[in-house]
């Protein structure tokens, strides 16, 4: 009997692992495709900014996403880069009306229920997931 009830705590462990395991692939994978979707045109596919926009749009600043850290003094600038992001914050460089960089806090929320608690926290919930993307890509 008792070793059935650890044999079912154990499986019942491993089993909450691999859900885990799951889940943070899955966040990954989808903030990778919010990466492309969103972020390539500009940031390149590598985050060294080289992506298509560089060559056509006009004073195009490039922008190394995987210097980040580097250029922070080896810390990476986790909270700014969540305002630049969600775009709800407007800072240097992203403020002008001709500005391609997306304003994914307004572009993630759930249709119909915008600005909800709801919808606020899965728009949380993916910006940080894209944060966490551009934090895995950084150089050493």
């Amino acid at each position: 009997m008792r070793n059935t009830v650890i044999a079912t705590s154990i499986m019942f462990a491993a089993s909450l692992c691999l859900v885990s395991v799951t889940t943070a692939f899955a966040a990954s994978a989808d903030a990778r495709k919010d990466y492309v979707l969103h972020c390539v045109a500009c940031h390149g596919v590598d985050g060294k900014g080289n992506g298509i926009a560089a060559q056509v749009i006009p004073g195009f600043k490039r922008v190394d996403l995987t210097q980040l850290s580097k250029t922070h003094g080896g810390k990476f600038p986790r909270q700014e880069v969540y305002d630049i992001v969600d775009g709800r914050k407007r800072l240097p460089g992203h403020y002008d009306e001709d500005t391609d960089m997306p304003l994914s806090g307004l572009m993630f929320q759930t249709k119909g229920r915008e600005f909800s608690t709801e919808s606020e926290a899965k728009v949380k919930q993916r910006v940080s997931a894209l944060v966490d993307y551009v934090e895995g890509i950084q150089e050493k």
